[in-house]
């Protein structure tokens, strides 16, 4: 058996595709300091966006402690910055000052 250039080419692209993909392979949950620094933001961020970024709240009460799955919150962070920028659709019409 042997390999045209065109095969060889189509394997050598599909090992990059799967060399690329960095999210990792089993599910591992990370803390709010660690996440901020995976998407390159503040944790005073993570913690005002933690439903939006798929918080896991450990156990209950007011101070139950709170994990991310990373590949989650990568997600919904990329999705956030696709979406077009202004006001919020569920914002009404802005009135200006009557003089």
């Amino acid at each position: 058996m042997q390999l045209s250039a065109e095969d060889v080419e189509a394997v050598a692209r599909r090992t990059v595709e799967l060399l690329r993909d960095d999210r990792p392979s089993t599910f591992a949950l990370i803390d709010a300091r660690e996440l901020a620094g995976q998407l390159g933001v503040s944790v005073d961020y993570v913690y005002e966006h933690a439903t939006q970024l798929g918080a896991i709240r450990l156990g209950n009460g007011r101070r139950a402690r709170i994990r991310f799955d990373l590949a989650t919150a990568r997600d919904a962070l990329e999705a956030t910055r696709r979406r077009p920028r202004g006001r919020p659709a569920e914002a009404g019409p802005r009135r200006g000052r009557r003089s």
